[in-house]
């Protein structure tokens, strides 16, 4: 008996969006087969008689051109069993396997994106797709997209209404890396066309020679915040201590801070591996930092598997969700107080725990530490850079380089 190949909008279900999937249907001896093309359409958009879309559909040349091509390879493998003069049920029709994804709308992918690195633990950088979403969302008024709109003209628009909106030139050029980045994911997932690629001619040359201004302290700073007086257990107090901290041990970010757990202390020295890069840094222990140590380890020890400070708890943060908010809330609360220390004292820069961060480099700079051992710290144009740098010295070398901090 011939079989009847046709598309047919899958109505028994309905995506997110709203939407139908659209699935070939093979049906053979009163038996049918479905198998999914990955893209959806909405009923009114639907042409029941034709199975294709409406000629009206944003996306209806690409979505009948993948239809019709995909109905004519199973219509071939089909053709190639009755000209052999062989039977064969639908289960031997390898055309029949699941098609991929190709016609997925922009926002559509950014939010399986996002999700995906959500799931594997990659809370920051899913919130940088996240936001870079609602960016592309807002420029676009609240309307999804095809990957097919996509040119240099739409990145030219889209580069101008940043611009218009006063959006400091680091935030454009995230912006703009992960669009680039998403792209590049659609190209490897079949997506979009291997040669693809609309920021071909997109230069991003003028957000890198842009420099962010240097935030940082001087030491006579850093000694007014180190005798500046708070009572235990405050706010404050815990406050000025993670900032100390992370100056003493090398500029340490504030999510590896909060994540260290005291199996982490070994022998004088702090071993983690950064959260951001997934390398390993051995720290050796300056004496302030020990002394802000021994601190926690009174009030706040309960195993080695235990957190070193009092911003996660084992029991409460477990999952990579819970850790990251927990994280985001604390230093924020962390850099509002530290702004009333700053006040207090009367320095004018903004404190934060980045600026801790930032002021170990320069200050070992300003003390006339080599530019080879600490890289600029935060003067190149990639962190990457400076680790490169850093990475080629010995823990001897860094360590007696770390002794000017004090």
């Amino acid at each position: 008996m011939k079989a009847s190949v046709n598309a047919v909008l899958f109505k028994s279900k309905v995506l997110r969006n709203g939407e139908h999937p659209i699935m070939i249907r093979v049906t053979k001896n009163r038996q049918s087969k479905y198998t999914s093309l990955g893209v959806s359409c909405k009923p009114e958009l639907w042409d029941q008689g034709l199975g294709l879309p409406k000629n009206r559909h944003p996306l209806y040349q690409e979505l009948t051109a993948t239809i019709l091509k995909t109905k004519l390879a199973i219509q071939k493998e089909i053709l190639g069993h009755t000209n052999d003069d062989q039977d064969f049920s639908l289960n031997e029709l390898k055309s029949l396997s699941p098609v991929s994804l190709t016609h997925v709308r922009v926002l559509q992918y950014f939010d399986q994106v996002e999700k995906q690195l959500a799931d594997s633990g990659r809370i920051g950088y899913s919130k940088v797709f996240r936001f870079t979403a609602n960016s592309l969302r807002n420029f676009n008024s609240g309307k999804d997209f095809s990957f097919t709109e996509i040119n240099a003209s739409f990145l030219m628009k889209y580069e101008a209404w940043f611009l218009g909106r006063g959006v400091m030139f680091s935030s454009i050029f995230v912006f703009m890396r992960t669009f680039k980045t998403l792209i590049n994911y659609a190209r490897k997932e079949n997506h979009v066309k291997e040669g693809f690629n609309p920021f071909k001619d997109f230069s991003f040359s003028k957000y890198r020679r842009v420099k962010t201004r240097k935030r940082s302290l001087t030491k006579d700073q850093i000694r007014l915040i180190v005798g500046f007086p708070t009572k235990p257990g405050s706010a404050i107090f815990h406050a000025r201590n993670y900032f100390l901290f992370s100056y003493y041990c090398r500029g340490i970010n504030f999510i590896d801070m909060a994540m260290l757990r005291w199996s982490s202390i070994r022998e004088g020295r702090l071993y983690y591996y950064r959260k951001k890069t997934k390398e390993l840094f051995t720290i050796n222990l300056l004496e302030p930092a020990q002394v802000i140590l021994d601190h926690y380890k009174q009030t706040n020890y309960s195993s080695a598997d235990g957190y070193v400070f009092p911003i996660l708890n084992t029991k409460v943060h477990i999952t990579p969700v819970q850790v990251d908010n927990r994280v985001d809330k604390v230093n924020r609360q962390v850099n509002k107080s530290l702004k009333e220390i700053g006040s207090q004292l009367g320095i004018e820069e903004k404190l934060t725990t980045y600026v801790a961060r930032h002021s170990f480099a320069t200050v070992l700079k300003r003390e006339g530490i080599s530019i080879a051992v600490i890289s600029e710290l935060m003067g190149h144009d990639s962190e990457q850079t400076t680790r490169i740098y850093l990475q080629g010295f010995g823990d001897d070398l860094l360590d007696e380089a770390s002794l000017s901090l004090m």
